[in-house]
C-alpha cells in the first residue's frame, strides 16, 4: 500500500517523481502483487492542499488527476473503516509524536495485513512492514 508520499510523487516538480514513475512503469509491467492506496492519503492530501489555501477547484483538480492516474496505473483505493479511525486513535495515544494521517495510514495497513510503500520510518516503529521506494524498486525489477 502507498500513502501520501507516493502519490505526491506523481507530480513532475515533486522530489520523488522520477523514483515513483520508475516504480509504476516496473508495476505495470509485472503486476504479479496488488498495489493500493488508502482513501486516507487522498484526504491527506487534501488537508495539505487547503492549508496551503488551494482553493476548492484547485483542490478538485488535483484529486482528480491523482486518481485518474492511480487507476490507470492499477492502483486500487483502500477505503476507511470505523476499525481504521478506532485503531488510529489507539496508535496515537500510544504515539504522542505521531501525526493524524500516518496514524490513519499505519491502521489501513496493520487492519488489512498489508505492507506500506514509504520513506518514512515512523511506521517501523508502528509494526508496520515497510518497504522504502527504492527496496519496492529494487523487488519489482526481480
Amino acid at each position: 500500500m502507498v500513502e501520501t508520499e507516493f502519490l505526491f510523487g506523481f507530480q513532475p516538480k515533486d522530489k520523488h517523481y522520477n523514483t515513483v514513475s520508475s516504480i509504476l512503469k516496473a508495476y505495470t509491467e509485472k503486476r504479479f502483487l496488488r498495489l493500493y492506496y488508502p482513501t486516507s492519503a487522498l484526504m491527506e492530501i487534501r488537508q495539505v492542499m487547503a492549508s496551503h489555501q488551494k482553493t476548492t477547484a484547485e483542490r478538485l483538480n488535483a484529486l482528480t488527476l491523482i486518481k485518474v492516474k492511480a487507476v490507470s496505473f492499477g492502483l486500487q483505493e483502500m477505503g476507511l473503516t470505523s476499525e481504521d479511525l478506532i485503531f488510529c486513535e489507539q496508535l496515537l495515544e500510544q504515539n504522542r509524536d505521531l501525526t493524524f494521517f500516518d496514524g490513519l495510514h499505519a491502521a489501513v495497513a496493520l487492519n488489512n495485513k498489508l505492507t506500506i510503500v514509504s520513506n518514512d520510518r515512523i511506521y517501523d516503529r508502528l509494526n508496520v512492514k515497510r518497504l522504502s521506494f527504492k527496496a519496492f524498486l529494487d523487488l519489482l525489477r526481480q
